[in-house]
């Protein structure tokens, strides 16, 4: 075997980094589609892609270009059962890593708790003051403007050009248009409630906090009543039609009963469109709604997941786990370098200051900027290691699939579902990904 080429993306994390932005990942790539080489030998799988989704993307990539990848600290073969237990291990890899995010949160969450900014920009209409907020009456009499301009129904265009007229921007500095304005009359905040929700999650109606993030009832001055506030989210849902862009849980795993594809379709009556899966091929096969195929799935899941059956999958993730040795170290690592990116940020800004040539509104923003990144340096470096995966662990991680699939647990568990309809009903034949380990039908009877 000769070795090509070596491609090493210097002091840049597999997970932390969009692969778009790292050059010698997009050299290789390039190399491999040349056809410059057949095995790309890398360390371990969990360092070469950001999310379970690009090593999944990577992989076809590689298969259809019969290029093999190798990690020579997880020589699992190449079976099928190996792929997709693989494909486990780095998803549950994810999931342990980014508990370090989850403790950086836990440490901004006590100034949550009593109502005071966290860090980052203010919404618009408010100031912070020794993190407090306080009304700034020129943005809050705009903001007042939007609410009634939407109670109404009318455009913003007037609005928006009155705002650039006075000079009036966002709190970035630049002019407020229409997705800035439709932010501000999502925002809650504006009837006096503090929430404190880091992390949101898309669901098919938009982004919403979760549901455990912190809610505090009139913490925060006022500036929109509550039931104006309720009239312009009625107002904005009744414009939201059934023709949004949906994220297809099942998309590429949906097969006719003829044995061809089934591809996602609109069907648009009026104002409303729904969502089916169309054969691909030329059955005649009737249109299958996507809200049935969803809910096959969702089923499926919550039936595959029993909890002998997360016992029988947790000890096979933990088979392949044992010959890695501890991943301690490799925590440590990757606390080492979120600090170490967190002091450079620091140190840049630093140097911005030093300067000493830029606005004084810019330099105040700037130390807002640099106290935050102070304080979650703090909480990173008061961060200790976890222990390394239990049982316990790994059936909590496959409890949150159960509760809530999304498209990427649904595409790691199940490999294909196939669709049978006739004029009075409809039939799923749903197959698991985990027959080496469940079974031959993947159900843990081993039938």
């Amino acid at each position: 075997m000769e070795i090509v080429d070596i491609y090493a993306d210097e002091a840049v994390s597999g997970k932390g980094s969009k692969t778009a932005k790292r050059k010698q990942y997009q050299r290789m790539l390039r190399d491999c589609e040349k056809g410059q080489f057949s095995v790309i030998l890398i360390h371990k799988y969990d360092r070469i892609a950001r999310n379970l989704g690009e090593h999944v993307n990577l992989e076809a990539r590689l298969d259809a270009l019969d290029v093999r990848l190798i990690a020579v600290a997880q020589d699992f073969g190449n079976s099928k059962e190996a792929k997709i237990m693989r494909a486990l291990m780095y998803s549950l890899s994810e999931y342990y890593i980014d508990n370090l995010a989850e403790e950086t949160r836990k440490g901004l969450k006590e100034t949550a708790l009593k109502a005071r900014h966290t860090g980052g920009y203010a919404p618009f209409g408010y100031d912070v003051v020794n993190q407090e907020y306080v009304i700034n009456p020129l943005e809050a009499g705009y903001v007042r403007k939007m609410f009634d301009a939407a109670s109404q129904r009318q455009g913003f265009r007037p609005l928006i050009q009155e705002m650039a007229q006075a000079g009036i921007t966002g709190k970035r500095g630049k002019p407020i248009q229409y997705p800035q304005i439709y932010e501000i009359l999502r925002n809650e905040k504006y009837t006096g409630v503090y929430i404190y929700s880091p992390i949101m999650e898309k669901t098919r109606e938009g982004r919403r906090a979760k549901p455990n993030a912190i809610r505090i009832e009139n913490a925060l001055p006022a500036i929109i009543d509550r039931a104006q506030f309720e009239e312009v989210q009625q107002i904005m849902s009744e414009k939201k039609q059934m023709g949004r862009k949906a994220g297809y849980l099942c998309s590429g795993l949906v097969y006719c009963q003829c044995g061809a594809k089934m591809h996602a379709s609109r069907s648009t009556k009026g104002n409303f469109t729904r969502l089916y899966y169309r054969c691909s091929g030329k059955c005649g096969a009737p249109m299958v709604p996507m809200e049935e195929v969803d809910n096959a799935a969702r089923k499926y899941l919550r039936d595959l997941l029993t909890e002998e059956n997360q016992r029988k999958i947790a000890d096979a993730l933990r088979r392949y786990q044992a010959g890695e040795g501890s991943r301690m170290e490799e925590f440590k690592a990757a606390l080492k370098e979120r600090i170490t990116q967190k002091e450079e940020q620091y140190n840049a800004l630093l140097d911005n200051l030093a300067a000493g040539t830029l606005p004084p509104e810019v330099v105040a923003d700037i130390g807002q900027r640099m106290q935050q990144i102070k304080a979650e340096i703090a909480v990173l470096e008061a961060t200790e290691p976890p222990k390394d995966f239990t049982v316990d662990t790994i059936q909590s991680w496959l409890n949150a699939i159960k509760a809530a699939p999304d498209e990427e647990g649904v595409h790691l568990l199940v490999e294909r579902i196939e669709v049978k309809t006739d004029k009075e009903k409809t039939d799923f034949n749903l197959q698991s990904t985990l027959k080496s380990v469940l079974g031959k039908n993947g159900r843990g009877d081993g039938i």
